[in-house]
């Protein structure tokens, strides 16, 4: 089978794709997630009528409002992950990545369905099924992977990894069959993802959906939110570790606001969700580690089923030719970015920076001209063909950073992770100043462990000190 292909880095040209109304996920190239997240869904699905209904349904779970409850869960959890590197001491090496996923796995577990899914615990009471669900997220995960580079796999079941792979989806599918039952035999906080996927109706039959459709959106958000916000908050503390400059502003910006624990103040004032806007460095720090290291750094693949389309006017795309904007490429090429290799959250701090600088695009000045000239005139442009393109709001200005991706397929739950990440972060910079550990072989080690695959990962965790600041008790 063979499929031809147009791999886009452009960001203006990215951006018109990515906000298009004609292209669509190219399902082919999804369908390998089926067999772990039991079906299609919002992450997989076509945007048909039945994808539409269920984001407009659960989108709402993941308002400000409700950012606001997610913020307590997120403290919460996160105090707990705190005890188990205090209580080992600075020479204790601790795999913050898996702590990371297991913090993540908990707030999920409360926030979406008010249940108790005991990741962290399970370290300490050693109850096997809650201590093995991080595990089977992370081998279902890297069975899926293997399966992409080895199309038959799946029925090798001579060979003993295969068998172990079958057995990593099973126990995965188990936690995500417990939660539906779950959220169906109780009562769920009004205005929950479980509350409005219960409420949600499929559109051919105007009745509720059934446990086969509501199944793979479950395991989505567990997949999409778990794996995805734990590896990033990984690559922050290892990032701030390598960086000591950013670590001493990062510091100071929290002293600033009598957040920092010093000897002078081992009891600081709580942390608040109004803490968070005012953040501004630890966020830009954020923001510069999801460019560097975007979640789901392979990108979007697309695909116009219906017609030919048209970028910037000139590129001629045959409908049915797979599209590819790959996220990590277009937030690390130098044309889009200066020192584009080099780790500069200041870089953040100036407005507008998300946007693409027209200086330094890579192209033929005139492929830019419908673009430059919409964004000066205020005119709606047809740099994609007139009517392909979404022109609503700020669509004409094209971005060179999406790490939650961009247009309709955008991330439903970004504002969760984005909580999530900053709330993390300050808590445990709080306590703890963090080290490599020499068994990871230093940043060459931490790179030649980097994988690239369906999300930024590790392959062995990452191994850490955390080394109690003064003032800690």
């Amino acid at each position: 089978m063979c499929f031809h292909c147009v791999i886009i880095t452009d960001p203006v040209l990215g951006t018109q794709l990515l906000r298009s109304k004609v292209v669509d996920k190219m399902r082919f190239v999804y369908s390998f997630l089926d067999p772990f997240l039991g079906g299609t869904n919002l992450l997989t699905g076509h945007t048909d009528e039945h994808w539409k209904a269920v984001r407009k349904s659960v989108a709402p779970a993941f308002s400000a409002g409700n950012m606001r409850g997610a913020f307590e869960h997120v403290v919460e959890h996160t105090m707990a992950l705190v005890d188990y590197p205090k209580e080992g001491g600075p020479k204790k090496v601790h795999n913050i990545d898996n702590l990371l996923l297991r913090e993540s796995m908990d707030v999920i577990g409360q926030f979406g369905f008010q249940k108790e899914m005991n990741a962290l615990r399970s370290l300490r009471t050693g109850n096997a099924a809650e201590t093995e669900a991080v595990t089977s997220l992370l081998g279902s995960t890297h069975e899926i992977e293997s399966r992409i580079q080895e199309v038959y796999r799946w029925y090798r079941l001579w060979k003993a990894d295969v068998r172990v792979g079958w057995g990593m989806l099973g126990r995965f599918q188990a936690i995500v069959r417990g939660l539906l039952a779950h959220m169906k035999a109780g009562q769920p906080e009004p205005g929950s993802f479980a509350d409005l996927l219960l409420k949600a109706k499929d559109p051919k039959t105007g009745k509720r959906l059934c446990d086969d459709q509501m199944f793979p959106e479950i395991a989505a958000l567990f997949f999409a939110g778990i794996d995805t916000t734990g590896h990033t908050g990984t690559f922050l503390l290892y990032t701030i570790s390598q960086h000591p400059e950013v670590e001493a502003k990062i510091m100071a910006e929290l002293d600033s606001l009598e957040l920092a624990i010093t000897p002078q103040r081992p009891s600081p004032r709580p942390l608040t969700y109004a803490d968070l806007p005012k953040l501004a460095y630890l966020q830009a720090t954020i923001k510069e580690v999801l460019r560097m290291y975007p979640p789901v750094g392979i990108g979007q693949l697309s695909v116009s089923y219906s017609h030919d389309i048209t970028l910037a006017g000139r590129l001629h795309i045959p409908a049915g030719t797979i599209i590819w904007v790959p996220h990590h490429a277009i937030q690390n090429v130098s044309f889009n970015w200066d020192d584009a290799n080099k780790f500069k959250p200041e870089r953040w701090l100036t407005t507008g920076t998300e946007y693409a600088v027209p200086e330094k695009l890579p192209l033929p000045r005139k492929w830019y001209n419908d673009w430059e000239s919409a964004a000066t005139n205020g005119a709606t442009g047809n740099g994609a063909g007139g009517t392909d393109v979404d022109e609503s709001g700020n669509s004409k200005r094209p971005k060179r950073y999406f790490p939650f991706a961009e247009g309709p397929r955008n991330c439903v739950g970004q504002s969760l992770a984005k909580v999530s990440l900053v709330a993390t972060a300050a808590t445990l910079m709080q306590h703890f100043t963090f080290k490599l550990a020499d068994e990871m072989g230093g940043p060459e080690g931490v790179r030649k462990s980097e994988h690239y695959t369906l999300v930024i990962g590790l392959g062995n965790g990452m191994s850490m000190h955390a080394i109690p600041r003064p003032g800690v008790m």
